[in-house]
């Protein structure tokens, strides 16, 4: 509230003080009294909670101005700081952009205050919308860039407190650094919105106006953080009440744009907390195709939730779509000055020929006279005649020079203007095919990327593939070798049957034992007894008790389980050994009480074989059985 207490000097307010939330307003001088009076109210424009806009005429000048009359009887202290507020901030603008703040007026005895401002007869952005969409017509979009470039001037002038540079196109690759935010100058709108933003005719000027509600920060880091402003164009840092920079303008800003484009706002609920919820969402329905991609690419940067990836002002005046457009304003600027002043010209030449056709008339007169004086007073009548002629063709003469002079300037501007457009616009294609060729070359060397690792990965699990099936045959081969040797040494020793019911209670442990025990052939114990189970059933049944044994070896070549290229691979060889080492072959006993390899028929050999062959074909055909032994077998 500080900058409340400045105004007790500028305002026409003898002193305006805020002391434990309590307004109190002096009287005024004498002369403040007879303003009103200079004036002549018209039309009303338009009525608010507390007072009323209308148009009034200026009596001497016939000039026709805005006056909002404010009453502030009912208002309380929040209200009355915005009015002076508002006094403040429009008498520090003075911009083209910007609505022209002339006075002010306090009357005391009414409790109102009359502000005087330009009066702009071409209508403010809301009602242009309501026209165009009540025609179901497309707005032009060359009438969206002027709004958002000279709104953008704008705000230039209150976010940074100075007017933005001149586009200069062609000064190099040379880049000015963003102006920085001073805290007794920056102004945040907070309420820009299509009905804010006003029309002045004849040559469509864009200017920002109401500030009613605008915020002058104290200090560089105390961003505002009051609620306000008008919820379709408010930015989410605003709805949400946290802290908010003058980027919450680019936000509004972004949403008239939009309004402009689709001729409806970006954000629309039946309810207060779904518009809540779809502005702090972000998703705007699609900008109208009719529209240049450069256009509805800046709106979109500027509907952006984050604030930090929100453009500044200077940003945007400075990317290169606007730029060009600036730099197109300026030279039509620059011709509508030359042809007003062709036309002025024009008016010159005019008002010489009428005053050749007088000086005729009046030779004419003096030739008539002549017969009436004498010769003597003729002759210094026609000297006078003749010097006055030779004035006025000397005068002839310098505006033709002039003329021509002028003349030569337009086609010199106009040669340049082709020009550089044309230059701006080979720069473009270059740029462009630039551009398209890098994208190119991106695209190819992703695909090669992604190509490469597609083939080292399929390699790498054919690889797996190969290496875990090598495994399962070596350790089906194993089985199906150890249980034929089994079925052989039953049909060896078929009456040997109390050995083996005696060594069934502890079969599994002293297969294992078996299996881990070198053979000794002075202790001969003949062949194990079978047990009466089914095939399957015995092939988990050794496939846990090997496991136990084989967990010990695997360790040697867990470090080789991704190099095996061959069918040679060290860790079949290794588990070869260790099964030649743990599993001797079986022995029989022959006539001359010794043990010697068992010999088969090959017959019987064969059949068996044949049906764990035929087993194995099919249970590796399964994937569930497959995926049991790698996990049973799982390094």
């Amino acid at each position: 509230m500080a900058y409340a207490r400045n105004l007790k000097t500028d305002c026409n307010f003898n002193y305006f003080e805020i002391d434990n939330n309590f307004v109190q307003t002096s009287q005024l001088p004498q002369d403040m009294s007879t303003i009103a009076d200079e004036y002549e109210p018209l039309d009303v424009i338009g009525r608010g909670s507390f007072g009323t806009v209308r148009k009034v005429r200026q009596k001497d000048t016939g000039a026709v101005l805005v006056r909002k009359e404010i009453e502030y009887t009912s208002m309380n202290n929040q209200e009355k700081n915005h009015i002076i507020s508002e006094l403040r901030i429009l008498r520090e603008l003075d911009h083209p952009h910007i609505v022209r703040y002339l006075r002010h007026d306090h009357i005391s005895e009414k409790k109102a205050i009359h502000i005087y401002q330009e009066y702009c007869d071409g209508g403010d952005l809301g009602k242009i919308i309501s026209r165009f969409k009540r025609n179901k017509e497309s707005i032009p979009e060359e009438f969206i860039w002027e709004v958002l470039v000279q709104t953008l001037l704008a705000l230039h002038r209150c976010h940074y407190g100075i007017d933005a540079s001149k586009v200069n196109l062609f000064s190099g690759a040379k880049k000015e650094n963003e102006p920085t935010v001073d805290s007794e100058t920056v102004i945040i709108h907070r309420d820009i919105k299509p009905e804010n933003i006003f029309i002045m005719e004849p040559k469509k000027t864009i200017k920002l106006g109401d500030f009613g509600l605008a915020k002058m920060l104290t200090s560089q880091n105390d961003f505002a953080k009051t609620y306000v402003g008008t919820p379709y164009y408010m930015s989410p840092e605003v709805l949400m009440d946290n802290p908010y920079s003058p980027v919450c303008d680019i936000w509004s800003l972004g949403c008239v744009l939009f309004e402009l484009c689709n001729l409806h706002p970006p954000f629309q609920a039946k309810t207060h907390l779904q518009l809540q919820a779809r502005i702090r969402s972000g998703e705007i329905p699609e900008i109208s195709p009719v529209y240049s991609q450069h256009l509805r690419n800046i709106i979109s940067e500027s509907i952006t939730v984050e604030p930090d990836s929100r453009p500044t002002c200077y940003e945007l005046l400075n990317s290169i779509s606007v730029r060009m457009f600036r730099k197109e304003m300026e030279l039509k600027s620059l011709n509508e000055t030359l042809n007003a002043f062709q036309a002025q010209l024009v008016i010159k030449s005019a008002e010489l020929k009428k005053r050749e056709v007088t000086m005729r008339d009046i030779e004419k007169r003096e030739s008539a006279l002549k017969n009436l004086e004498s010769r003597e007073a003729a002759v210094q009548d026609l000297e006078k005649l003749e010097a006055a002629l030779r004035s006025l063709e000397r005068r002839e003469s310098a505006l033709e020079l002039l003329e021509r002079k002028v003349q030569a300037q337009k086609l010199e501007l106009d040669r340049q203007l082709v020009s550089k457009k044309r230059e701006l616009e080979d720069e473009l294609i270059v740029s462009q095919r630039r551009l398209q060729k890098q994208r190119e070359d991106l695209e190819t060397e992703l695909m090669e990327d992604f190509e490469a690792r597609k083939r080292a990965m399929d390699q790498e699990g054919k690889e797996m593939r190969l290496y875990y099936q090598r495994e399962f045959k070596h350790v089906v081969e194993q089985e199906v070798q150890a249980r034929l040797n089994e079925l052989l040494r039953k049909k060896a020793y078929p009456n040997d049957e109390g050995e083996l019911r005696r060594k069934k209670s502890d079969s599994s442990a002293t297969s294992l034992d078996y299996h881990t025990r070198p053979h000794s052939p002075s202790k001969p114990k003949g062949p194990r007894e079978l047990i009466d189970e089914s095939p399957q059933q015995l092939y988990q049944h050794q496939i846990q008790n090997q496991h136990i044994a084989y967990q010990n070896q695997t360790q040697q070549h867990v470090q080789h389980k991704y190099q095996h290229q061959t069918t040679s691979h060290p860790a079949n060889s290794n588990y070869s050994n260790v099964s030649q080492q743990t599993r001797p072959p079986l022995k029989t006993r022959n006539h001359d009480s010794e043990y010697s390899v068992a010999r088969t028929e090959f017959g019987a050999r064969k059949r068996i074989t044949d049906e764990f062959e035929r087993m194995n074909l099919q249970k590796r055909n399964t994937p569930e059985y497959e995926e049991h032994y790698m996990r049973l077998h799982r390094f």
